[in-house]
């Protein structure tokens, strides 16, 4: 039989032959580090200068409640309220009520996590309930 010539008899670390691999190909990386020992140094200097910008957002995240006061809340609540009207739900039926109730999106309980703890009630009272 006749063997093609013209073609690698290894590919992607297989013999094309067998399938099997050769082992020669290396899978594992070294960690990634710049040609240059000055761009090196720069690189260094940013990933620092982003941990420490990292650690103040973290510092900075309160764990307080969302909104200090009534007045916060009544216009966040109003905010929210303005947006939900403003998307496209899907509605559902009440049957204890006789109404259509709107359903928040998931994607905006998610966006306004925060704030759902005392948005949830007020959204009820004006016809939205979440899932």
């Amino acid at each position: 039989m006749r063997t093609n010539r013209n073609i690698k008899p290894f590919h992607n670390g297989k013999d094309r032959r067998t399938g099997r691999p050769t082992g020669a190909r290396r899978t594992g990386k070294a960690n990634p580090i710049a040609n240059n020992p000055e761009a090196e140094k720069v690189r260094l200097a940013w990933v620092a200068e982003k941990l420490e910008q990292r650690a103040k957002q973290d510092e900075n995240r309160s764990e307080g409640p969302c909104c200090p006061t009534e007045a916060a809340k009544t216009a966040t609540n109003q905010r929210l309220l303005k947006i939900l009207q403003a998307t496209v739900c899907d509605r559902v039926w009440n049957g204890l009520l006789g109404r259509w109730e709107g359903v928040m999106p998931r994607r905006f309980v998610r966006a306004n996590a925060v704030h759902m703890a005392h948005f949830r009630d007020f959204a009820r009272e004006n016809g939205y309930r979440s899932r």
